[in-house]
């Protein structure tokens, strides 16, 4: 039932031209796992933090590209979660990003598989890409990103 029900909402905003240049963020790790696993896509997960002063750039700036929420959209599964903790946490907007994948620095970038596969160095490391990127720079990312998993794991997720 559940993946009927994911199914309903990812049609919808696939075929709907409204969302064309907004990004669908999932808010739970868990879920876009999930329906990552039900697409056999790979994640893009953005961790931000409240004192960024990078995170709302690429928000507002470089992430509404249509050109990029549209490949952000089709090819990966995008989660947005808050990498703060305690005080800076602004979890209202966001998910909490689990400890475990906590970063020092944000705005950071987390590709991964459905199951948490790791996209470096033949499947040993996490890709994370840190810091502010323009458009151009962001596509080269969401391009390897998507070329890694295939490479790795494009057999597992036919």
């Amino acid at each position: 039932m559940r993946q009927i029900n994911y199914l309903i909402i990812l049609l919808f905003f696939v075929l709907s031209p409204s969302f064309a240049d907004k990004i669908i963020w999932q808010h739970s790790l868990d879920d876009a796992k999930e329906l990552a696993q039900f697409s056999k896509k790979p994640i893009f997960m953005f961790l931000e933090s409240r004192n960024c002063f990078y995170c709302p750039k690429l928000l507002n700036d470089i992430f509404p590209d249509s050109k990029i929420s549209k490949v952000i959209n089709s090819d990966y599964i995008p989660v947005l979660l808050d990498n703060s903790i305690d005080a800076d946490s602004d979890v209202e907007n966001t998910g909490q990003s689990p400890e475990r994948l906590t970063v020092s620095m944000t705005p950071a970038i987390y590709f991964m598989g459905p199951k948490e596969e790791k996209l470096n160095r033949k499947g040993k490391k996490h890709m994370i890409v840190y810091g502010m990127w323009n458009k151009k720079e962001m596509m080269e990312w969401l391009i390897d990103g998507k070329r890694k998993f295939y490479k790795l794991y494009g057999d597992k997720y036919k």
